[in-house]
């Protein structure tokens, strides 16, 4: 016990003699720290190994769910994500390719609250690295996952669009109008406020769009979808030019055609024959009247009646009386002996029932070419076709029923069209086949198919133009009005096909009332807005 304790003190000398010593001291270091080398070369490589894996993983894992989740941004291949994201997985990866545990995963998962909404996928890759299974006996697996979340591109329709690039209120909707379509409102205005309610509407339009900012209103008062700052919306017209067939270039007047009055009565006509007998040298002098002639003709009467037979208008109820008188020699007499015949007819003619029937003034108008515009004043039938309204416009008011199937009107030099309330309107917009018939191109033809009103795009701009409709008013086919402000006042049906309003600014207003812009069954199909699809590594 003694020696050990004396071996301790002396340690601290051994070491400080061995200090001293210089030879054999590099070696002695080298031996020391050849251990410590060796490992870090082997980690080294080992790292540098495990790195490239890691990298590689990672960078496939990464294009294949990118690849899924824009796969899922497409109709027609989003069942088939799996497939795509695989492909690009098998593209990417390379120097591991042969040490890939299995098939990636590859599933849809919920992001920020969504459901379904993103692409996952994970992968593995094991082998052997030469200096950690040297010490360790066993391989390395290397792991990666991604996570692409995607938002699908939606293409918008819409049955009110204002055009005007940056106006406040290019939809204003206000007093206690109701609008129930559900069949969409958008705005191409970037302002702030590009769509804006006054007043207390009602209002159901199913989906907002705008490429600025929309009420607040909306989001309180209603349940549609609110798109605002939308990338992606458009004029679906914009490169649409109005037609101008041959028979439109035709100069025209409108002008109503006086209707006529018809008088119409009972007329009865009774015819009543008398015969008498009288003696004289001639059938002037025959002043004897003879009796019981053996050959004397018997008195006789006839009556008939006509039924609403047309009779002047001068004509007045009552009876008239017609008497005609023939004379005839009967025997061979002679001197005062000669015997005469008098027949006298006697027609009465009675009118009654006196009725009067008047038909109303009528215009029919054929497309052209309308200097000064068309204001409807008596009931109008359009024939099918274009017409060019140069100037003032198209003005439809009072109680005429106007009608016109197959017809475009192309507003010119600041024309106009204007339809107030209490009007008998039934009118329907052109289609593509009676466009091509007048020689417009069928590529053109099909696009145009459907337009009402065009307004042409070199004419001056109006804020003129309103709908103030009712029950009556049957508009079928889309108005364009590029230029053109619209106001919308009124209420307004339709029949075969959706009624499209596309003007520089919408305003609809005080009463009006429209619980749809299409028929039963048929929906909006003009798309005014393309919504990009995205996607994004989230994870």
């Amino acid at each position: 016990m003694f020696s050990a304790i004396r071996s301790l003190a002396q340690l601290p000398s051994l070491l400080r003699r061995l200090g001293r010593q210089t030879s054999g001291n590099a070696t002695l270091l080298l031996a020391m720290g050849m251990p410590a080398f060796i490992g870090g070369a082997g980690f080294a490589v080992d790292t540098a190994q495990w790195y490239m894996w890691k990298r590689e993983l990672q960078f496939a894992v990464d294009q294949a769910a990118l690849a899924g989740a824009w796969a899922r941004t497409q109709s027609a291949s989003r069942a088939n994500y799996a497939i795509r994201a695989k492909q690009e997985f098998d593209a990417n990866i390379g120097v591991t390719k042969d040490i890939v545990d299995a098939a990636p995963t590859i599933k849809l998962n919920n992001y920020a609250g969504g459901t379904n909404n993103s692409v996952s996928v994970s992968a593995s890759v094991s082998d052997r690295l030469p200096f950690s299974s040297f010490l360790t006996g066993k391989g390395t697996t290397v792991s990666a996952s991604a996570q692409a979340a995607y938002t699908a591109g939606t293409d918008f329709t819409s049955c009110l669009l204002a055009l005007d690039a940056d106006d406040s209120g290019a939809v204003t909707i206000g007093g206690t109008s109701i609008l129930t379509a559900r069949c969409g409102i958008a705005a191409l205005s970037s302002s702030s406020t590009s769509i804006i309610v006054n007043g207390s509407p009602s209002i159901d339009a199913g989906w907002v769009l705008s490429r600025g900012g929309i009420d607040d209103w909306f989001n309180v008062y209603t349940d549609a979808e609110v798109h605002d700052y939308l990338e992606g919306l458009f004029d679906p017209f914009a490169s649409l030019t109005p037609p101008n067939p041959v028979e439109s270039q035709v100069a025209r007047n409108y002008y109503c055609v006086k209707g006529t009055t018809t008088t119409r009565a009972d007329r009865n006509k009774k015819t009543t024959v008398t015969y008498t007998y009288w003696k004289g040298a001639t059938w002037q002098t025959a002043t004897t009247q003879v009796t019981g002639n053996k050959n004397a003709n018997k008195d006789h009467t006839t009556s008939a009646t006509d039924t609403y037979v047309i009779v002047e208008n001068t004509v007045v109820a009552g009876t008239t009386y017609t008497t005609t008188t023939t004379w005839t020699q009967t025997n061979q007499g002679a001197g005062n002996n000669i015997v005469w015949e008098k027949m006298e007819t006697v027609v009465a003619t009675t009118i009654s029932n006196l009725s009067k029937t008047t038909t109303a003034d009528l215009a029919s108008a054929q497309p052209g070419i309308y200097t000064g515009g068309i204001k409807v004043s008596c009931a109008t039938t359009f024939a099918p076709g274009v017409y060019i309204i140069d100037g003032g416009g198209v003005e439809i008011s009072g109680q005429y029923a106007v009608v016109g199937s197959g017809v475009m009107f192309v507003l010119k030099n600041g024309a106009y069209i204007k339809i107030n309330g209490g009007s008998n309107i039934n009118l329907t917009a052109i289609q593509a086949s009676e466009l091509a018939s007048r020689g417009i191109p069928a590529t053109t033809a099909n696009a145009l198919a459907g337009m009402l009103v065009f307004e042409d795009r070199s004419s001056t701009g109006t804020d003129r133009s309103r709908i103030n409709g009712n029950s009556s008013t049957v508009l079928n086919g889309t108005i364009y009005l590029p230029n053109s402000s619209i106001d919308f006042t009124g209420t307004a049906k339709v029949t075969s096909q959706c009624l499209m309003i596309a003007a520089n600014n919408i305003a609809i207003s005080g009463t009006a009332n429209m619980s749809t812009f299409c028929p039963t069954g048929v929906t909006e199909d003009t798309v005014v807005a393309k919504e990009i699809s995205r996607v994004k590594l989230v994870v």
